[in-house]
């Protein structure tokens, strides 16, 4: 039963902005739907008093109504005004027929957090503002009429149950919020591995590789050594000629996860541009970078890479004090260039 009154729209997924108001209206309807036909029951078999029975079937069909057309047409904006006025009609309704007595009052509590949540801020506001006027007026008759209050059963039982009320609805308000911080967090993790992250290759781009070297060269010193690798692909401006530039992408795509099962788990792999990766050794020295680039070098030529056969030429440069980001980043490069004029599939040291 609970399954079908819980109709899951798919113009409002769990992460769209009008998801929770959908699941609030349908709480509210469930709950008014169930509070009218209890009443309705009660006043023909218990009372005999059908022109109550008449008006609570009246709110029994309307409410069933909103539902229906709810199901149907899956317009939040429209529902959620149908919604609260009907919540606050039916409790003006009551309060004022208590005329505010055996705290009948504190049901309007009840008003502004469904007409926030509902309609916002600014309808919100109206809406609660015209509720707490009505019970002014009550209250003020009070007053003109002198009556003593009394606090009957009827009391205890109207705190009871509004205060019920509050703490499920502050539950599910609390189930929203939650709801949409983790997907707001969510959400932000994937903005941020977006800005960090080469979209052909999935590997660091160069915004991601320059502020990690920047991190690294703060840590250097004697026993903590950096090493860059400056990595191009031989020739692969064939390969985009002869097989279009959809499987040169190809090609780099199987390149770059070829190159992180390489590397150790210290090192940092990014794309530079192009075919052009780039590979940041962390504590690592000259003779140590030399070693794990022919090592590279080596394997790559080895391999198919995507039904090609590739090599790499490789500039390595170590960090010295003199050294900026740029520079470091250059010397590289020209290790890399003299790699190429010396027939490529080498490695050179700058």
């Amino acid at each position: 039963m609970l399954r079908f009154w819980f109709k899951e729209f798919p113009q409002y997924p769990c992460d769209h902005t009008d998801y929770w108001r959908t699941r609030l209206i349908s709480y509210a309807l469930l709950v008014t739907t169930s509070y009218f036909l209890l009443l309705t029951i009660i006043n023909i078999v218990t009372f005999s008093n059908f022109s109550l029975a008449l008006l609570d079937g009246t709110g029994l069909l309307f409410s069933l109504g909103i539902f229906a057309w709810f199901r149907a047409t899956g317009n939040v904006t429209v529902a959620s005004w149908a919604v609260t006025i009907m919540v606050t009609a039916l409790i003006l309704l009551f309060v004022t027929s208590a005329k505010g007595y055996s705290h009948s009052l504190y049901w309007a509590t009840l008003v502004p957090p469904f007409a926030f949540f509902l309609l916002g801020r600014k309808f919100g506001t109206a809406v609660s503002t015209f509720t707490f006027f009505i019970c002014v007026l009550v209250v003020y008759k009070q007053m003109e009429t002198q009556q003593p209050g009394y606090f009957a059963f009827g009391s205890l039982l109207n705190v009871i149950e509004v205060s019920v009320a509050h703490i499920l609805l502050f539950r599910f308000y609390e189930q929203a919020r939650s709801s949409a911080y983790n997907t707001l967090a969510i959400r932000n993790t994937e903005i941020l591995q977006l800005a960090e992250t080469d979209k052909l290759t999935g590997l660091f781009n160069r915004e991601k590789l320059e502020s990690t070297l920047i991190t690294l060269l703060s840590k250097v010193d004697e026993q903590h050594p950096l090493s860059v690798m400056l990595l191009d692909v031989d020739h692969f401006k064939k390969i985009n000629d002869q097989y279009g530039h959809f499987e040169g992408d190809k090609v780099l795509r199987v390149l770059a996860k070829k190159l992180q099962e390489l590397m150790r788990e210290e090192d940092v792999v990014a794309r530079w541009g192009g075919e052009e990766f780039v590979v940041l050794c962390a504590t690592t020295s000259l003779e140590k970078a030399m070693q794990l680039a022919q090592r590279i070098r080596e394997d790559i030529a080895k391999q198919v890479i995507s039904g090609h056969a590739l090599t790499i030429s490789v500039g390595v440069a170590q960090y010295v004090p003199s050294d900026s980001l740029d520079s470091l980043l250059g010397r590289a490069d020209v290790g890399l260039y003299q790699a190429k004029n010396n027939g490529r599939n080498s490695v050179i040291a700058a």
